[in-house]
Protein backbone atom coordinates (compact mmCIF):
# COMPACT_ATOMS: atom_id res chain seq x y z
CA UNK A 1 0.00 0.00 0.00
CA UNK A 2 0.79 3.39 -1.14
CA UNK A 3 0.76 5.73 1.25
CA UNK A 4 -0.14 10.08 0.65
CA UNK A 5 3.34 10.87 0.72
CA UNK A 6 4.99 8.15 -1.33
CA UNK A 7 5.32 5.82 1.28
CA UNK A 8 4.82 1.43 1.85
CA UNK A 9 3.28 0.98 4.71
CA UNK A 10 1.04 -2.02 6.08
CA UNK A 11 1.97 -5.53 3.83
CA UNK A 12 4.31 -6.33 1.57
CA UNK A 13 3.13 -9.09 -1.51
CA UNK A 14 6.34 -10.84 -3.41
CA UNK A 15 5.47 -12.12 -6.81
CA UNK A 16 4.74 -15.73 -6.08
CA UNK A 17 1.60 -14.20 -4.08
CA UNK A 18 2.27 -15.13 -0.54
CA UNK A 19 1.92 -13.07 1.83
CA UNK A 20 4.44 -11.83 3.90
CA UNK A 21 3.50 -10.26 7.44
CA UNK A 22 5.52 -7.22 7.98
CA UNK A 23 6.02 -4.49 11.20
CA UNK A 24 4.19 -1.65 10.35
CA UNK A 25 6.96 1.32 9.55
CA UNK A 26 6.55 5.42 9.67
CA UNK A 27 7.13 7.40 6.86
CA UNK A 28 9.15 10.28 7.24
CA UNK A 29 9.54 12.41 4.50
CA UNK A 30 12.80 14.18 3.28
CA UNK A 31 11.24 17.64 4.74
CA UNK A 32 10.53 16.01 8.29
CA UNK A 33 13.67 15.10 8.36
CA UNK A 34 15.26 18.42 7.76
CA UNK A 35 12.97 20.01 10.45
CA UNK A 36 13.80 17.32 12.91
CA UNK A 37 17.39 18.16 12.36
CA UNK A 38 17.24 21.62 12.19
CA UNK A 39 15.13 21.36 15.69
CA UNK A 40 18.03 19.88 16.94
CA UNK A 41 20.69 22.60 16.28
CA UNK A 42 18.02 25.33 17.31
CA UNK A 43 18.53 23.88 20.77
CA UNK A 44 22.48 23.71 20.78
CA UNK A 45 22.67 26.68 19.53
CA UNK A 46 20.58 27.95 22.89
CA UNK A 47 22.36 25.83 25.14
CA UNK A 48 25.57 27.37 23.78
CA UNK A 49 23.93 30.64 23.97
CA UNK A 50 23.04 30.24 27.74
CA UNK A 51 26.46 28.88 28.39
CA UNK A 52 27.95 31.58 26.90
CA UNK A 53 25.92 34.38 28.80
CA UNK A 54 26.95 32.55 31.96
CA UNK A 55 30.52 33.41 31.43
CA UNK A 56 30.17 36.52 30.78
CA UNK A 57 28.20 37.11 33.78
CA UNK A 58 30.70 35.21 36.06
CA UNK A 59 33.43 37.21 34.32
CA UNK A 60 31.64 40.43 34.61
CA UNK A 61 30.75 39.85 38.25
CA UNK A 62 34.86 39.00 39.08
CA UNK A 63 35.72 42.13 37.23
CA UNK A 64 33.31 44.32 39.33
CA UNK A 65 34.43 42.73 42.54
CA UNK A 66 38.03 43.14 41.49
CA UNK A 67 37.14 47.21 40.84
CA UNK A 68 35.45 47.89 43.66
CA UNK A 69 38.45 45.92 46.53
CA UNK A 70 39.65 48.18 48.74
CA UNK A 71 42.99 49.27 47.76
CA UNK A 72 46.16 49.38 49.98
CA UNK A 73 47.34 53.38 50.79
CA UNK A 74 50.61 53.15 48.68
CA UNK A 75 48.11 51.61 45.57
CA UNK A 76 45.71 54.74 45.71
CA UNK A 77 48.72 56.80 46.08
CA UNK A 78 50.30 55.53 43.04
CA UNK A 79 46.50 56.20 41.24
CA UNK A 80 46.38 59.51 42.40
CA UNK A 81 50.37 60.05 41.32
CA UNK A 82 50.57 62.42 37.94
CA UNK A 83 53.87 63.84 36.27
CA UNK A 84 54.11 67.99 36.16
CA UNK A 85 57.04 70.33 35.21
CA UNK A 86 59.32 70.29 38.02
CA UNK A 87 59.08 73.67 40.22
CA UNK A 88 61.92 76.04 38.85
CA UNK A 89 64.62 77.72 41.73
CA UNK A 90 67.54 79.29 41.74
CA UNK A 91 69.97 80.03 44.82
CA UNK A 92 73.95 80.74 46.08
CA UNK A 93 75.69 77.92 46.47
CA UNK A 94 78.49 76.83 49.16
CA UNK A 95 80.57 78.75 46.73
CA UNK A 96 78.44 82.13 46.85
CA UNK A 97 77.58 81.09 42.95
CA UNK A 98 74.21 81.21 41.85
CA UNK A 99 72.88 77.77 41.24
CA UNK A 100 69.34 77.51 38.51
CA UNK A 101 68.05 74.40 37.77
CA UNK A 102 66.21 75.38 34.76
CA UNK A 103 69.85 74.95 32.87
CA UNK A 104 69.52 71.04 33.52
CA UNK A 105 65.96 70.32 33.13
CA UNK A 106 65.09 69.10 29.83
CA UNK A 107 68.87 67.37 29.46
CA UNK A 108 69.29 65.62 32.56
CA UNK A 109 67.99 63.27 35.68
CA UNK A 110 68.28 65.15 38.90
CA UNK A 111 68.33 64.59 42.15
CA UNK A 112 66.70 67.21 44.58
CA UNK A 113 67.83 66.64 48.02
CA UNK A 114 66.10 68.54 51.20
CA UNK A 115 68.24 67.69 53.83
CA UNK A 116 68.20 69.58 57.65
CA UNK A 117 70.50 72.18 57.95
CA UNK A 118 70.83 71.07 61.41
CA UNK A 119 71.87 67.83 61.04
CA UNK A 120 74.54 69.85 58.35
CA UNK A 121 75.75 67.98 55.03
CA UNK A 122 78.23 65.72 57.24
CA UNK A 123 75.65 63.80 59.03
CA UNK A 124 72.15 63.67 57.01
CA UNK A 125 71.48 60.10 56.19
CA UNK A 126 69.89 61.20 52.92
CA UNK A 127 73.18 63.34 51.84
CA UNK A 128 75.77 60.90 52.85
CA UNK A 129 73.74 58.16 50.94
CA UNK A 130 73.69 60.01 47.61
CA UNK A 131 77.47 61.17 48.54
CA UNK A 132 78.94 57.74 48.42
CA UNK A 133 76.57 56.50 45.22
CA UNK A 134 77.94 60.21 43.57
CA UNK A 135 80.33 58.71 41.26
CA UNK A 136 78.07 56.15 39.87
CA UNK A 137 75.10 58.77 39.61
CA UNK A 138 77.91 61.11 37.61
CA UNK A 139 78.27 58.38 35.30
CA UNK A 140 75.38 58.04 34.00
CA UNK A 141 74.69 62.00 33.71
CA UNK A 142 72.27 62.04 37.07
CA UNK A 143 73.05 65.53 38.74
CA UNK A 144 72.40 66.33 42.30
CA UNK A 145 71.06 69.35 44.44
CA UNK A 146 71.17 70.02 48.12
CA UNK A 147 68.76 72.64 49.10
CA UNK A 148 68.64 73.88 53.24
CA UNK A 149 68.63 76.66 54.94
CA UNK A 150 72.35 76.17 56.27
CA UNK A 151 74.03 79.73 55.34
CA UNK A 152 76.85 79.19 52.07
CA UNK A 153 79.66 79.66 54.68
CA UNK A 154 77.95 77.36 57.19
CA UNK A 155 77.85 74.33 54.44
CA UNK A 156 81.65 75.05 53.52
CA UNK A 157 82.62 74.97 57.07
CA UNK A 158 81.83 71.29 56.60
CA UNK A 159 83.71 70.55 53.72
CA UNK A 160 87.28 68.85 54.34
CA UNK A 161 89.89 71.31 53.80
CA UNK A 162 90.88 72.18 50.05
CA UNK A 163 87.55 70.08 49.36
CA UNK A 164 85.16 70.49 46.91
CA UNK A 165 81.70 68.82 47.72
CA UNK A 166 80.87 66.78 44.94
CA UNK A 167 77.27 68.96 44.29
CA UNK A 168 75.54 71.88 44.80
CA UNK A 169 74.32 72.76 48.20
CA UNK A 170 72.36 75.60 47.95
CA UNK A 171 70.65 78.04 50.80
CA UNK A 172 66.84 78.88 50.82
CA UNK A 173 66.79 81.16 53.66
CA UNK A 174 62.98 82.58 52.63
CA UNK A 175 61.65 79.02 52.55
CA UNK A 176 60.20 79.83 48.94
CA UNK A 177 61.58 76.78 47.38
CA UNK A 178 60.81 74.19 50.17
CA UNK A 179 57.46 75.72 50.03
CA UNK A 180 57.34 75.33 46.11
CA UNK A 181 58.37 71.97 46.54
CA UNK A 182 56.19 71.16 49.38
CA UNK A 183 59.01 70.82 51.77
CA UNK A 184 57.52 72.85 54.30
CA UNK A 185 55.45 72.08 57.56
CA UNK A 186 53.07 75.48 58.23
CA UNK A 187 51.90 74.49 61.40
CA UNK A 188 55.35 73.25 63.02
CA UNK A 189 56.95 76.51 60.74
CA UNK A 190 59.80 74.07 59.77
CA UNK A 191 61.27 72.70 56.88
CA UNK A 192 60.90 69.40 56.25
CA UNK A 193 63.49 66.94 54.22
CA UNK A 194 62.80 65.16 51.38
CA UNK A 195 64.51 63.47 47.97
CA UNK A 196 63.10 64.07 44.80
CA UNK A 197 63.78 62.66 41.66
CA UNK A 198 63.28 64.92 37.57
CA UNK A 199 63.13 62.65 34.64
CA UNK A 200 64.86 63.53 31.63
CA UNK A 201 61.87 65.74 30.25
CA UNK A 202 62.08 67.78 33.58
CA UNK A 203 58.52 66.34 34.86
CA UNK A 204 58.99 65.40 38.17
CA UNK A 205 55.85 62.60 40.18
CA UNK A 206 53.15 64.77 42.10
CA UNK A 207 50.54 64.30 44.40
CA UNK A 208 47.69 66.86 43.75
CA UNK A 209 50.20 69.61 42.89
CA UNK A 210 52.88 69.11 44.90
CA UNK A 211 55.91 67.07 43.82
CA UNK A 212 56.48 63.35 45.54
CA UNK A 213 58.76 62.67 47.34
CA UNK A 214 60.85 59.39 46.94
CA UNK A 215 59.48 56.43 49.45
CA UNK A 216 62.45 54.60 49.55
CA UNK A 217 66.37 56.41 48.74
CA UNK A 218 68.20 53.50 49.17
CA UNK A 219 66.34 51.62 46.27
CA UNK A 220 65.88 54.38 44.44
CA UNK A 221 70.13 54.69 44.29
CA UNK A 222 70.26 50.99 43.89
CA UNK A 223 67.75 51.40 40.64
CA UNK A 224 69.74 54.42 39.22
CA UNK A 225 73.47 53.12 39.41
CA UNK A 226 72.38 49.54 38.06
CA UNK A 227 71.23 50.72 34.73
Amino acid sequence: MIGKKGCSSGILIPEDGSQVNTLPFRCVSFSDHVREVSGSDDVAARLAAVVIAGLLIVSLCGWRLQANAPQTYTAQLEAATVERPAPDFEALDAQNQMFRLQRYLGRHRVLVVFYDADLTVADDPAIASIRRAFPDLRARDIQVVGVSTALPQQNRAHFAAGEEFPFPLVTDLDLSIHQRWGRFDEPAGKPLPGVFLIDRKGSVPCFGFNPRPVSDLETLLTELTAS
